[in-house]
């Protein structure tokens, strides 16, 4: 009878181990499944604290490279509107074509290229329209659109920019002059 209550003592002094082993794995387990958690919510947490400084920082850094761009553009189409300014003094009307501006000394080559653009040249128009008086008033257009300055760069943002200057009914970019109006060759950023 002894050895009986000693091997059922036993046995449940086994059992009694064991479920007190089993309680204490299964706590460590939670403990580290709670770290884990605690980990991954960090991570997740920082992901989309980058995420969102991300969505900020990128129209504020797309914005600042346009203004750069916009202002080495500007330069460019003052000097043209100052060459052909000169060509019409010396010729009485305006110049449609860069390459004479350039063989006669009027423009440097290189400024009837558009900056950052790989290579596209400036679109440049001239007409002459008659006056109310009847006298021929002669007209120069130069422009860069936002698709070849801001070559490059975040597309979206370009379209919204070019969908947004065609629907206010303006030029989709930065130019000089306008071929359908005297407007003493102001830059539409003027």
């Amino acid at each position: 009878m002894e050895h009986k209550i000693k091997s059922k003592l036993l046995f449940y002094f086994d059992i009694s181990s064991v479920y007190t082993i089993f309680a204490k794995i299964t706590r460590i387990i939670e403990m580290k499944l709670k770290i884990n958690n605690n980990y991954i919510l960090t991570i997740c947490v920082l992901a989309l604290a980058v995420i969102c400084f991300l969505s900020v920082n990128k129209p504020l850094s797309f914005e600042n490279e346009q203004k750069k761009r916009e202002t080495i553009v500007k330069e460019y189409l003052l000097k043209i509107r100052s060459a052909e300014n000169k060509f019409r003094k010396n010729k009485g009307t305006y110049c449609g074509d860069f390459a004479t501006l350039v063989r006669e000394g009027y423009l440097a080559d290189s400024l009837q290229y558009i900056p950052f653009s790989e290579g596209e040249k400036f679109t440049l128009q001239t007409t002459v329209q008659l006056g109310k008086s009847g006298k021929q008033i002669p007209l120069m257009e130069c422009g860069a659109e936002y698709h070849k300055y801001l070559q490059g760069m975040d597309e979206n943002i370009i379209a919204n920019l070019i969908e947004k200057a065609n629907n206010g009914g303006n030029y989709p970019g930065l130019k000089i002059g306008d071929i359908t109006t005297d407007n003493n060759n102001a830059g539409n950023w003027e």
